[in-house]
């Protein structure tokens, strides 16, 4: 199947991702941190339950040069949130240029899945910090949680919310360009701790226990 068959095959999923959307009860915290534009920073795992709130946002979301980010930017596009291609392997730097032109043309935020597309798994990888430097702009993070999801043995543990359940969704920052000074790497790593302690005291909160092991 080549990639538009995959395109197209997301356009469809993100129909059903809607009406699965319609059922749940979804409860967002902290959104009046946000101030439009920004990046946003999520877990790969938790990519689902955290853009349900973003749907139909016009926001600007990296997916991969491969047939699974194909069908990544045909959900991505039909839930409102347009694709700019690329990943850390293949693309990668003129996604993050398509990404910075696109927000300073007047996007809301440009969103990366920072240990996607393939892992390592919850590392972060150094592209959110190199377009939040670029951009001069606030990192926020959004992830989420909810009661006896759908926990897939994919690479990312990818956490499914199940119908007609309560969603939590739960932004935290910002981080300023200021306070993700230094290499890179070691900035992108302090952003992952965060980001893990994040989802971690959500899941303990909502769950009663933690639905990653420690990293």
């Amino acid at each position: 199947m080549g990639e538009r068959s995959w395109y197209v095959s997301g356009r469809g999923i993100a129909l059903l991702v809607r009406a699965w959307r319609l059922t749940v009860r979804l409860e967002v915290r902290n959104r009046e941190l946000l101030r439009t534009p920004y990046v946003l920073a999520l877990w790969h795992g938790r990519i689902i339950g955290s853009l349900m709130d973003y749907f139909g946002s016009g926001g600007v979301a990296m997916a991969s040069r491969s047939n699974d980010g194909a069908l990544a930017a045909g959900i991505l596009e039909g839930l409102g949130v347009r694709a700019a291609r690329g990943s850390s392997s293949r693309g990668g730097r003129e996604a993050l240029d398509e990404m910075e032109e696109m927000v300073s043309g007047g996007f809301p935020f440009a969103a990366l899945t920072v240990d996607g597309p393939r892992g390592p798994w919850r590392t972060v990888k150094p592209g959110v910090v190199t377009l939040a430097r670029r951009l001069d702009l606030p990192i926020y993070a959004v992830t989420f949680s909810s009661r006896r999801p759908h926990l897939l043995h994919t690479w990312d543990r990818m956490v499914l919310p199940r119908p007609f359940s309560k969603v939590v969704v739960h932004l935290s920052g910002p981080w300023l360009p200021a306070d993700l000074e230094g290499d890179v790497k070691a900035a992108a790593n302090r952003l992952g701790r965060e980001m893990d302690a994040q989802t971690a005291a959500l899941d303990r909160e909502v769950t009663g226990g933690e639905l990653w092991p420690p990293a």
